[in-house]
């Protein structure tokens, strides 16, 4: 498969995960953001189209595995991809794959030895991990503390490589970060003035500053 092709599915997959967490009530902890048992979900159902995602996907890892998308005041951010082979857990007669810990709540049934992806961010700091979460686990939070990020996520997973779906979703996750204030200081050394401002202090990011402005 297409780079462009599987980050388009693993987006769209994180959406959906996403809108289960919030539609099932779970924690969410560390689900996966896809699986094996997802795929016929987006189209992929013989075995060598599936086989060409994950060989796809281990590609991406081995090339893009800790690219640094934010640099902050107190340090680095990152994003790492994990392909595993594991025993998972999705929730009855439903193709949604959850966190085991969510199986508590909803009934579950097991399935060994699938295929997996998880994102994560993970913040470091004089060569010291600080933070690293989920993905799936850190949108579904900003989801419930700010309801209206829910269309900002929707609309970016419609259209991923487009300029101004991005730029949109930039604005939006810097409307939350300024309602902390705390967090925002730690991010940033000074008040970025405009979503431009702050997209240049994006190292992957950067490129779309000037069309943040275009497109006020």
């Amino acid at each position: 498969m297409k780079l462009n092709e599987v980050v388009v599915l693993v987006v769209k997959a994180i959406n959906n995960q996403v809108s289960n967490c919030l539609r099932y009530n779970l924690n969410c902890l560390d689900p996966p953001c896809i699986t094996s048992g997802q795929l016929d979900v987006y189209g992929l159902r013989n075995y060598s189209t599936k086989a060409s995602f994950w060989r796809s996907i281990d590609s991406i890892a081995s090339k893009y595995n800790g690219i640094t998308i934010f640099k902050g005041r107190f340090g680095v951010f990152k994003l790492f991809l994990v392909h595993s082979i594991e025993n998972a857990y999705k929730i009855e007669n439903t193709s949604i794959y959850v966190d085991p810990l969510d199986c508590e709540y909803v009934n579950c049934i097991g399935v060994p030895k699938i295929h997996s992806l998880r994102l994560y961010l993970e913040g470091s700091y004089s060569n010291r991990v600080i933070l690293r979460m989920n993905i799936v686990t850190l949108l579904k939070l900003a989801i419930t503390e700010n309801p209206y990020f829910k269309e900002c996520l929707e609309r970016f997973a419609e259209e991923p490589f487009n300029e101004k779906r991005i730029v949109h979703i930039a604005g939006c996750s810097l409307g939350i970060l300024s309602k902390h204030r705390s967090i925002y200081d730690i991010l940033f050394n000074r008040y970025p003035k405009s979503i431009s401002d702050a997209l240049r202090r994006i190292p992957i990011l950067k490129g779309f500053a000037s069309t943040s402005e275009d497109h006020k």
